[in-house]
């Protein structure tokens, strides 16, 4: 009763004093998944996973200041219904977390562990968005899906153009005079010492029948030779585990939205090692060093039934494929996954879904069959 009491009178100091209460939010998402994987060497691997996939908890809000100026905050954790994240037993790992002002004419400014902008692109074309724990969508085979410590982001002021609105956002990181790329819970740090060494911006036009970005990354940590659904066995095939570089990203979506319910996705990207930081460069590994460029690519389709609104049918095709500057072989992802969606509501969905990836380096080729069906919740 206490506990309940003390909350209340903090609720309403808060709206005594103009300050909106924050907004709870989240989204719980559960999957069992069969994964049967067909490895060229070493041992092949035949499993069923419960798969946390994505989940979170999350508080945002604002507070007006005056008549043109609010501040923001958000503080989001991935929430882990399994094991916790690979083994790790973290329960909770922190996600876009920051604070910011914004200014009705001018945009806003944000400060503190944020998604780049190109990051942020992917999900308005990925149909399986961070599926069988963000292993079967294009993060378990693209470079590019990245959170960045110790960033700012500016959100310039949406532009109504013809029926549609125009959006720009740039993030300059800072290394803190840190050498190397730096991985922590939930995201990296960059390498550098002055703010915008790294940065990363994008453009999305979006109206009602279709949508387009362009986005951009220089000298942001990514993974190359990332290995699918849930990591093959076999490192004949895929190099080292992961590997982590500075990298330069240029991506490309588009999505068109048809009368008859069917929605058409596209995405095309070129990455690269940055070489802008001379002594990040020199920090990197012989393998990294030897890497020329990556070029990935998505295909898909969804198509909501039209005497049965709630369901929604989709596939998708992706690939990836990492070119060395001497004679080892192209490594190449092929990756294909369909599913169905059962809305119950806006809040709750079931889905299944299936896919097949195939991971190849000369004669080595490692192949992954994927089985699952879960449950999401958003609230």
């Amino acid at each position: 009763m206490k506990a309940k009491l003390a909350a209340i009178l903090a609720l309403s100091s808060l709206s005594a004093t103009g300050i909106a209460a924050p907004t709870f939010y989240g989204e719980i998402d559960l999957s069992i998944d069969y994964l049967k994987e067909d490895n060229a060497n070493g041992r092949d691997r035949d499993v069923t996973e419960l798969s946390s996939n994505n989940s979170f908890l999350g508080l945002k809000g604002d507070a007006k200041l005056n008549t043109r100026l609010s501040a923001l905050y958000q503080a989001e954790f991935t929430l882990y219904g399994d094991d916790g994240q690979s083994g790790s037993n973290d329960t909770f790992v922190p996600r876009n977390i920051f604070l910011g002002l914004k200014d009705q004419h001018l945009g806003a400014i944000k400060l503190g562990k944020i998604d780049t902008p190109l990051k942020q692109l992917s999900s308005q074309v990925d149909s399986f968005n961070n599926y069988v724990e963000n292993n079967a969508d294009i993060h378990g085979i693209m470079a590019g899906e990245t959170r960045i410590d110790n960033s700012l982001v500016y959100e310039a002021p949406s532009i109504k153009l013809a029926n549609g609105q125009l959006e720009a956002k740039v993030q300059l990181a800072t290394g803190e005079g840190e050498e190397r790329i730096q991985a922590s819970k939930g995201g990296y740090a960059v390498a550098g010492r002055g703010l915008g060494d790294s940065w990363s911006s994008s453009l999305l036009y979006s109206q009602p029948t279709w949508l387009a970005g362009l986005a951009y990354d220089q000298s942001m940590p990514t993974r190359f030779l990332s290995r699918g659904f849930l990591n093959a066995q076999d490192r004949a095939v895929t190099a080292d585990r992961n590997v982590i570089a500075a990298a330069d990203n240029l991506r490309a979506i588009a999505r068109v939205n048809l009368d008859n319910g069917v929605s058409l996705r596209a995405l095309y990207q070129v990455s690269e090692i940055a070489d802008h930081n001379s002594g990040e460069k020199a920090n990197q590994d012989a393998l990294v060093k030897n890497i020329d460029q990556a070029q990935a690519w998505l295909l898909g389709a969804e198509y909501k039934l039209p005497q049965a609104q709630a369901w929604t049918v989709k596939a998708q095709y992706s690939q990836n494929v990492v070119s060395f500057n001497d004679a080892t072989a192209d490594y190449q992802v092929q990756q294909i996954l369909a599913g169905a969606d059962y809305a119950f509501s806006k809040q709750v969905k079931a889905y299944a879904h299936a896919g097949y990836l195939t991971i190849e380096q000369a004669s080595q080729e490692d192949k992954q069959l994927l089985l699952g069906t879960g449950l999401e919740y958003k609230f």
